[in-house]
């Protein structure tokens, strides 16, 4: 009897747990904002961007992201994000590596076309020290997609620094010295 409720109970705690899993992957990043986080060998950025600021990716023209445009125009996204979406160093232009890009759907609807994408990827770091230069040139349409909240933290010694990026100031420095 005790070994039913034992299995009872680990089968409702791992139910919740990916019930929970599903929810918080719905929501990895909030509309318009990103994060940059410098480590000692890499910056590593997560940024949510609307579908409407990508051209030519929304082929039936009804403002967001279906599956199938997204397989379609997958490549071409990731051309616009290393086109648009720029960090440089005292040594340059760094490269933006392991590009992720997911759609952002709702858990109850996970079908659904996507008004968001979310778009991960790593830069690689000679000197964690530096100072950066954050550029993005990447907005929506709409009058809430033209702004785009960034939270870039040094982990090293524990700074954050909050920015707003939009059409009119789209690059920024990051962690003067």
């Amino acid at each position: 009897m005790q070994l039913k409720i034992k299995i009872a109970i680990s089968t409702f705690l791992v139910m919740l747990s990916l019930l929970c899993s599903k929810s918080l992957y719905a929501h990895v990043m909030v509309a318009q904002h990103g994060t940059l986080n410098v480590t000692e060998d890499g910056v590593y950025m997560v940024i949510s961007l609307p579908v409407s600021a990508f051209s030519g990716i929304d082929d039936d023209l009804d403002g967001k992201l279906s599956a199938e445009e997204f397989a379609t125009h997958r490549l071409s996204i990731i051309d616009t994000v290393h086109s648009k979406i720029t960090l440089k160093d005292e040594s340059g232009k760094l490269a933006l590596q392991g590009i992720i890009l997911s759609p952002v759907t709702d858990h109850h609807s996970p079908k659904a076309p996507a008004s968001q994408l979310v778009v991960m990827g790593r830069y690689t770091l000679i000197q964690p020290n530096s100072q950066f230069e954050y550029q993005v040139s990447i907005f929506g349409q709409g009058s809430a997609e033209k702004s785009l909240e960034i939270i870039a933290t040094k982990k090293i010694d524990g700074r954050k620094q909050v920015v707003e990026l939009s059409p009119k100031q789209s690059n920024v420095l990051l962690f003067k010295e």
